[in-house]
This record gives C-alpha cells, sequence and structure tokens, in this order.
C-alpha cells in the first residue's frame, strides 16, 4: 500500500477486516464450540491489562475466546450476542500459549486465526491468508479514496450498489478479487464508482443459445448490445471487461479470432457501473440488468454462468411468475426480480467440453430494471441500508435522520424494523412451505423499495440462486429437463431450511438488528420479540404443517453457514455446512 494512505482510512479500514474476521470466529467456533468464556467478566484476569480500565462501562461486554490449542483472543464489545453480531468497541488481543497478550493487526489476527482453527478442522488453506490481505488492501484504497469526500451511501439505487465498501460482515476475505494483473481495481471496482464500457464481441449467429420467457430473440439480443454494427449471419455479445481479458487470453479464442470467426470489437458496448456483485452492471434508463459470467473467485466463489444455472433461472422465472398469478394468496406478498431471459454461444465444430466452455463465458442473463417503476431513489440495497459508511457509523441511522428530520427515536426504530421484518419473512416462508421454493434472502439478494423512507417493499433477486425442495418444489418444473439441471436445483428440504434460516437470521436480520441498535444495543432484544411475534404469525396463517417453524418457536437453535470454514478447507462454496446457534429471542435460564 500507499505510504501516502491516510492514517484515519488504514484504521478504519483495518477495524473492518478485523471485524469481519473476529465474527466468523465468534460464529462457527467460539459460539457454536462454547469456547466463548462467560465468566470472564467477573474474573477479569484472564484478560489483558489493557482491556481492564474499558471494563467499567456498562456498554461494555469482554469477549474472550479459549482456543484448544491454548490460543486466546479478546476483545470488548457492545453486546453479548447469541448470533455472534456485535460493534467491537476496543483493540483485539491475541496471546498464544507461553506468550505474552498482544495487540493484533488484521494481519497477525487472521495469522493467529488460520492457525488455530485449522488445529480444530485439521484443514488449512495457505492462499487463504493472502486472500485476507488482498480484501484487507482494498478496504484500505477505498477508505484512502474518499477520505476527504463527503459520500451518502443511501442516496439512491446506483449509490447503495457501490458503497457497500466493507462487503459481508461474515467472510474472511470480502474483498478479496483475483483480477487479471493488468486491470486496476479502480477501473472496475464498484466500490470506487466505476463506470466502463461493456466488452464487444461478433460471432456467428448459429453458435446461439438463447432462452426467454415472453422476449423474441432479436429483443434478447438488443438488450445485451446494439446489433446494427453486425455482419450478417453474426451477432453482438457483450462482456464485463474483466471477463473479456480473461477469454481473449485462451488460445481457443484466438484461433477463432485468426479465423475472424470472432471479432473483438474492444470497449464500444453499454455505458455501464458495475453494482455490489461486481458482475452485474446496471445501465441507468436500460430496461434490464446484465448478469454476466466473470470467471474469478470474488469473496468466497468463482462467479462463472455455469450453463446449467443459466438455464435454471429460466426455470425459476417461469415457476415464480406462474405462482404469483395463480396463487398469489399462498406467496405472503412475493415481489422479485425477474430474469426472463438468457444466453450464451459456443462454436460449432468443437468438443462438448469446449463447447460447454465457451457457452459459460459467454453466458448472461438478464434482470428486469426494477427502478424504471420504483424510482431509483425509492431503491436501496439491503446490504448497505445495513451496513457502515467509511467511518463505521451505520448507515439506515443516518438515512433516516435524514428521512425524519430529527435523530430516530426507540419508537421510530421498532416501527421501521416490524416492517422491514415482516416484508422479509411473509414471502420467503410462505414460498418455502407453500410451494417448496427455497429463496437465499441475503442482504446482497434483497432490496428495499421505501416510500420516504418507510419500508414499502422487499424485492428478492438473484434466480441462479433459487432451489427447489426434493419432497415438493421440484415437483414443479418440466420432468424432461436435462439431469444436470434438475440436480443443480434441486434440495433436500432439510438444507433448503438451514440456508433459509441462515440467510434470514444470521446474514440478514441480525445485521439489520445490530445497525439499527447501533449506540443502544439495548434495544435490540425488544426487536428479536417482535421477530418472533411475526414468526408466530405466519405460522397461524399457514394450512400446511412447518414442523422447522414449529421448532423454532419452541426455542430451537438456528443454522449459521460456515462461510470461513469452507474456505479454510479450500472446498467450493456449496459445500459448505452449518453449526448451529442460539436463536436471540429465548429467554435466558
Amino acid at each position: 500500500m500507499s505510504p501516502r494512505l491516510p492514517a484515519a482510512a488504514r484504521v478504519m479500514a483495518d477495524q473492518a477486516a478485523s471485524a469481519a474476521l473476529l465474527n466468523c470466529l465468534l460464529k462457527e467456533f467460539a459460539l457454536p464450540l462454547s469456547l466463548l468464556d462467560q465468566d470472564s467478566q467477573r474474573q477479569p484476569l484472564g484478560l489483558p491489562f489493557q482491556l481492564y480500565r474499558r471494563l467499567q462501562s456498562p456498554r461494555t461486554v469482554p469477549l474472550l475466546v479459549r482456543m484448544p490449542d491454548g490460543a486466546r483472543f479478546a476483545v470488548l464489545a457492545d453486546r453479548d450476542d447469541t448470533l455472534g453480531s456485535q460493534t467491537y468497541v476496543s483493540a483485539v488481543y491475541g496471546q498464544r500459549p507461553g506468550q505474552r497478550w498482544q495487540a493484533l493487526t488484521p494481519a497477525l489476527l487472521a495469522e493467529s486465526m488460520l492457525d488455530s482453527c485449522a488445529a480444530v478442522t485439521g484443514q488449512n488453506n495457505p492462499e487463504l491468508l493472502t486472500q485476507i490481505l488482498a480484501s484487507r488492501d482494498l478496504k484500505r484504497a477505498v477508505a484512502a479514496h474518499f477520505d476527504d469526500q463527503a459520500v451518502a451511501p443511501l442516496a439512491e439505487y446506483l449509490r447503495s450498489e457501490q458503497c457497500l465498501w466493507y462487503g459481508h460482515p461474515a467472510q474472511v476475505a470480502p474483498k478479496a478479487r483475483l483480477w487479471p494483473a493488468a486491470l486496476r481495481q479502480e477501473e472496475v471496482s464498484p466500490e470506487f464508482g466505476a463506470a466502463l464500457r461493456l466488452h464487444l464481441f461478433e460471432v456467428p449467429a448459429g453458435g446461439l443459445w438463447i432462452a426467454a420467457n415472453g422476449m423474441a430473440r432479436e429483443d434478447v439480443l438488443a438488450a445485451c448490445a446494439d446489433q446494427s454494427g453486425a455482419r450478417p449471419g453474426h451477432a453482438i455479445l457483450s462482456m464485463h471487461p474483466v471477463q473479456a481479458e480473461l477469454f481473449r487470453a485462451d488460445p481457443r479464442v484466438q484461433r477463432l479470432q485468426a479465423r475472424q470467426e470472432i471479432r473483438d470489437l474492444g470497449r464500444s458496448g453499454f455505458l455501464s457501473h458495475p453494482t455490489a456483485s461486481v458482475r452485474t452492471m446496471y445501465i441507468p434508463g436500460h430496461e434490464y440488468f446484465i448478469k454476466g459470467s466473470l470467471n474469478i473467485r470474488i469473496t468466497n466463489c468463482v462467479r462463472k454462468n455455469a450453463w446449467y444455472e443459466l438455464e435454471s433461472a429460466l426455470l425459476i422465472d417461469s415457476l415464480l411468475k406462474r405462482l404469483t398469478s395463480a396463487s398469489p394468496d399462498s406467496t405472503g406478498g412475493l415481489h422479485t426480480v425477474s430474469e426472463p431471459a438468457a444466453l450464451g454461444w459456443s462454436p460449432a465444430g468443437h468438443s462438448e467440453e469446449d463447447r460447454i466452455w465457451f457457452r459459460e463465458q459467454t453466458g448472461a442473463i438478464l434482470r428486469t430494471n426494477f427502478c424504471l417503476a420504483e424510482g431509483e431513489e425509492n431503491c436501496l440495497l439491503a446490504g448497505t441500508v445495513f451496513g457502515r459508511d467509511l467511518a463505521l457509523q451505520s448507515n439506515v441511522l443516518a438515512f433516516l435522520e435524514q428521512q425524519l428530520g430529527r435523530a430516530p427515536e426507540a419508537d421510530d426504530l421498532l416501527r421501521w424494523f416490524a416492517s422491514y421484518a415482516a416484508l422479509l419473512l411473509r414471502p420467503v416462508l410462505n414460498m418455502f412451505f407453500n410451494h417448496g421454493v427455497i429463496f437465499e434472502p441475503h442482504l446482497q439478494n434483497t432490496v428495499l423499495v421505501h416510500r420516504d423512507g418507510h419500508p414499502a417493499r422487499l424485492l428478492l433477486r438473484d434466480y441462479e440462486g433459487v432451489k427447489l425442495s426434493a419432497e415438493l418444489g421440484i415437483h414443479a418444473v418440466p420432468h424432461d429437463i436435462p439431469a444436470r439441471v434438475r440436480q443443480s436445483m434441486e434440495y433436500p428440504r432439510a438444507q433448503g431450511w438451514s440456508r433459509i434460516a441462515y440467510c434470514l437470521f444470521v446474514n440478514n436480520l441480525s445485521e439489520a438488528v445490530l445497525a439499527l441498535t447501533h449506540g443502544r444495543p439495548a434495544l435490540a432484544p425488544a426487536m428479536w420479540q417482535l421477530v418472533r411475534q411475526e414468526l408466530a404469525q405466519i405460522r397461524s396463517t399457514l394450512q400446511t404443517p412447518a414442523p422447522e417453524l414449529d421448532a423454532l418457536l419452541d426455542d430451537a437453535s438456528i443454522p449459521c453457514k460456515t462461510n470461513f470454514r469452507i474456505r479454510l478447507a479450500a472446498a467450493a462454496d456449496k459445500f459448505a455446512g452449518y453449526v448451529q446457534l442460539r436463536a436471540p429471542w429465548q429467554v435466558r435460564p
């Protein structure tokens, strides 16, 4: 990093990086394995001396993690949270066996955590530390870039997509990206407010694969790129510039270019803005987002458009349109962002393996631009609503103060949260229990539509991530779909429930509660009781068995996805498991 990096920016970015690491440690190890010392407040001698004087504050909760290998980690937080969502109010300290306590930078914390957690799991990923440090470095660069600028993350939709500055709060490397070395982050990363033209390629039209619900073939192509310059018998496809660099470097592509079967038209496509997902491009005023392939690792996954996911997205689009039209009372007020078309291209005369490779490299999904109907000023990415600004202050509290013309009071926050929770819980749970549809309602898949600051509706998006339960949902799609497509969509019911419960309670609502109660953690229990009341209300309206919801209301535990453990194992995200955390509305004995 540049030595000119402002000190304040470095401090904020490093705090955010350390917080993400600590969140993973607490959620995936300390809480489920009972490694959190609950007696540390009564017996503070176990803590480093630097934390002693802070213990007198009634708002301070010491968290002392005693790992099985003898390593210890200590930090002060603003609350004791059963889901491991809290604000850290001190530096992080660590102690290895036989050594003294020391303050831990993000790099030292990562090294200690990787060693200690690998001793628990028996798995180690030598590349993970590099990715953690790359994520930290991007956070530092973003903080420095905006150090002397006033930015309102929730001013309008695009701003909210590009101001998720610190990323997923429970990933160890949320900003790690394996870009081609020639590209600068500032040119292509949403966090820097990037705007760039899509890269165009002309290809023979005979190799096109296009699937659409209610769209003509020519309209699908026109939505992806201006076709007016295409030669007869050819079509123009667009790509994310990073994907284009990867595509052009492949010898198979270079051979086709040499024969003029593919023409490289350069960055001459629509002027687009990368959104928080990096590969989904927003084109103001255009009817569709373009979600292209991006065959690099971002956070925890390689983000290519697998051919079977392209096909499954269209099946889900058709199914959801049918259900919301024919059975609206059973969907819980579901609002989604439709994905009516997908396309890709592969050349003739190649092996099946090569044809799949080309189709996935060129694959794209069209996603309806909801801003045209709702208004850009009314739409906000939920991840940024409940995220932090560059000074680590709550975005949503500043937003509500601006909307109300005054600082929000406790009743304001409770009413706002109750509305948000209902809009989130009702459709997701109704769709699961009534139709076997398994959404992935995490913060980056949730768009808040507000009216004068108050939640009006939630839009759920990303049909690639929607699955169908083996017991119910999968029977609603045609039986003759390819086996690989069916396999990618079908989930056992128990796995589907774990996914939904994690996204709803750990990923989404716990961060909403944390952001809304920033500076007043005593308000959090009341919010969780509102969640429990809403769950009971939903249960009373269901006309179908809902044993998972019954158990949850009886104070069953909540599954938490092991984002860190799966990265430690260097395995694909789809193989991530779950640990169990205590429901936050449980009454302590």
